[in-house]
Order: C-alpha cells, then structure tokens, then sequence
C-alpha cells in the first residue's frame, strides 16, 4: 500500500479572491468613510452641512482617512488570508533599496513632466486655468498652517495614502484583472480605477497616466515597493510645492 504524503506547509494556495473582492473593497471604503466619517464629524460637533474640505480643520480631516482605508487595506489583508497564499506572495508586498532611486525619480518626473503634459490638453479644452486644475489640493495645503499641521498633511498625503492605495489598486485590483485578462490589461484597468476614485474629472487623465507609471513598476519589478515609493514621491512632490509656497 503507498502512503499518502501529507501536503507541505509551504505549498502554495491557488488565490481564490478576485473582481468581486475588488469591487466590495471599493464598496465598503467610500461606505464607511460615509458613515463613519459623518459619526466623527457629528462626534466633534460639526453638522453635516460643514462637511466640505473647505469649511473642516485639517485634524478633522485627517481623521476621514481611517474610515476609507478599512476598505482600500482591510479587504485585501483579510480577502488574501482567506482566500490566498498571503499578500507578499499574492500582491507581492515587497521592498528593495534598489528600487528606491530609480522608483523616486519616476515619481517625480510624473508630477513635475507627466502630469502638465497630459493635463495641458484638458485645461484647453475646458477652458480651465492651472489654478483651478490645482485647487483641491492646495486647498488642503493652506490648512497647514503649523509645524504640526505640516507633518499631518505630510502623514496622510505621503506615507498614508500612497500605502493604502497601492495595496489596493497595484495590489488587489491588478493581480485580479491580472488574473482574467492578462498584465496588459491589468495595468489599464487598475489606472484608470484609481484616476476614477479620487473624483476629479479634471485630473483623471493624470491620475490615470500617473496611475500606469506606478502599475508598470510594480509589474517591471514585481515589488509592490516599487510602487509606494513612487507613490510617495509623486505625492511628496506636491506637498513640498504647497507647503514652500504658502
């Protein structure tokens, strides 16, 4: 009689998340940012009717993040211990300093080439000016109006969401088009889902475009690291123009 040999502990688990797991992340983000930011906001005295970047202090505004990421980091982490092999080997959730130079400069260029390239175009068309086109963000910016404030807006828009988004869009959202349609496709359809998200028609094609830099990386290096620090830079990019110049 032959013996069976037990599975090894380090076999790997054929992932079984996918499309729906991405679209529920999406789901429960934009979700419990609406339900548990207006709880935050209701908890510290502000109405509904405050509710806008404009008329909420930046703390309050930072505290809106937490809730979005319980679905841009939550479903992935929790998708991929239930269904899969675990998010460094599925998402490939990993760093290299040799990535760190050449990931940076991509970053940068993005926002300081990239961007006013394919945005030019757009401001044409719709007769905007690039004050307009950059005004949600300075918006965010003047409110950082101290040394505590400054590192704040640094926390959120440097570090915080570039981690949380490229877990989400390079992460699950990729390798699950990845996995139906191929990395071509993959890379397409995750840019143009992470410019859709952020809900600013003027800036969806260089979000999207910025959102392809950073996909093409992470396939490139098969590092999710490669991504977050392009992420990081492009965004840091942004928060140091701001900052300088108020």
């Amino acid at each position: 009689m032959t013996a069976v040999e037990a599975p090894s502990d380090n076999a790997q688990v054929v992932p079984r998340w996918g499309m729906g797991d991405a679209v529920g992340g999406w789901l429960l983000a934009y979700t419990s940012a609406a339900l548990f930011g207006a709880l935050i906001l209701s908890a510290f005295g502000y109405s509904t009717s405050e509710a806008s970047v404009e008329n909420l202090p930046l703390s309050m505004i930072a505290l809106q993040y937490p809730p979005l990421w319980l679905g841009f980091v939550g479903v992935p982490i929790w998708a991929d211990t239930t269904k899969g092999s675990g998010v460094v080997r599925d998402f490939r959730l990993r760093f290299s300093f040799n990535d760190v130079p050449l990931s940076a400069l991509a970053g940068v260029l993005t926002q300081l080439l990239l961007v006013p390239l394919v945005s030019a175009p757009v401001l044409y068309l719709t007769n905007t000016d690039v004050e307009e086109l950059g005004a949600p963000a300075r918006t965010l910016g003047d409110k950082a109006t101290s040394p505590g404030g400054i590192a704040l807006f640094f926390l959120i828009v440097v570090i915080g969401a570039p981690i949380a988004e490229e877990l989400f869009f390079r992460g699950l959202v990729l390798r699950s088009i990845e996995k139906r349609f191929g990395t071509v496709w993959a890379v397409i359809g995750s840019s143009v889902a992470f410019g859709a998200t952020h809900f600013q028609p003027l800036q969806f094609p260089a979000l999207t475009v910025a959102g392809a830099v950073f996909a093409l990386l992470v396939v490139r290096t098969d590092r999710l690291g490669a991504g977050i620090i392009a992420h990081m830079s492009f965004n840091a990019v942004t928060v140091v123009s701001l900052v300088w110049l108020s």
